[in-house]
């Protein structure tokens, strides 16, 4: 299926009130609409689950729920984490009090991106500000 993008630069669906960002790739659009298809090829292996996914990447993702794949180990101390996001979110609350700014309703002072909440904000200062070498390691 080929998709059209509006005058704006963004995929609209079909289907319900879905818009891509402008020119977001074109697979944006076509995993979106394999949520109302139901196709979703990507199966858990684990006895009993019956989670599947649109996408690799969200079944490894689950898969991590199950203890399948490596923990992340925090540069810091010995806090193991099952993704990088959780992670990034630790790192920004246990250490990153001598390196990042406390928010400001709701606002990085890095940046000026408005972050939703402590846990966003946490996970989005990580990168924003100059981390030490220990942590800069993690974040690639």
């Amino acid at each position: 299926m080929k998709y059209v993008r509006n005058s704006a630069g963004a995929f609209a669906c079909p289907e319900c009130n879905f818009v891509t960002a402008p020119h977001a790739p074109q697979s944006t659009m076509f995993y979106h609409m394999k949520k109302h298809s139901g196709d979703k090829p990507h199966v858990c292996s684990e006895p009993g689950c019956e989670m599947a996914f649109v996408q690799k990447s969200g079944l490894t993702q689950h898969m991590l729920t199950h203890g399948v794949g490596a923990k992340l180990a925090c540069p810091c101390c010995d806090h193991t984490s099952k993704t990088k996001a959780n992670l990034l979110i630790h790192i920004g609350r246990k250490h990153g009090e001598s390196w990042i700014p406390p928010m400001k309703d709701g606002v990085c002072s890095g940046c000026d991106k408005i972050c939703s909440s402590v846990t966003a904000y946490c996970y989005h200062a990580v990168r924003c500000f100059s981390a030490p070498d220990e942590i800069r390691a993690v974040l690639t």
